[in-house]
């Protein structure tokens, strides 16, 4: 092995971990249940959206998969506004983390927004 082998890490080989191995618990034993999840929920129909207020008035935190509905724009956007007005009666809060994922918060847990800065050119 050269030098360069070694600089460019050639000829070692790293194994790279299972993280859904890692992450995956069935729970723990020794600790009671949480007061407050943070829960996943894909959105596909009107009945993901009120389980996402069920679990919002629960005090959960949810993370929401909004990618199924992404190619039905008019029926996405009605859903989503459904839920902002239920976030925002609860005075929870609602924001759009990606292109694919918005997250929903309970009773007075407020994300803090921020834009990008506009580059000076």
């Amino acid at each position: 092995m050269g030098i360069l082998d070694k600089l460019f890490g050639k000829g070692e080989t790293t194994e790279v971990p299972d993280l859904e191995e890692v992450m995956d618990s069935e729970g723990d034993v020794i600790n009671p249940p949480a007061d407050f999840y943070v829960k996943r929920i894909d959105l596909r129909n009107e009945g993901d959206a009120d389980l996402a207020i069920k679990e919002l008035s629960q005090k959960n935190i949810i993370i929401m998969n909004i990618f199924p509905l992404s190619k039905q724009p008019n029926r996405l956007k009605g859903i989503l506004a459904k839920l902002k007005s239920q976030a925002g009666k609860m005075n929870g809060d609602i924001a759009l983390l990606s292109q694919d994922a918005v997250l929903l918060t309970p009773t007075n847990v407020k994300i803090v927004k921020s834009k990008p800065k506009m580059q000076k050119q």
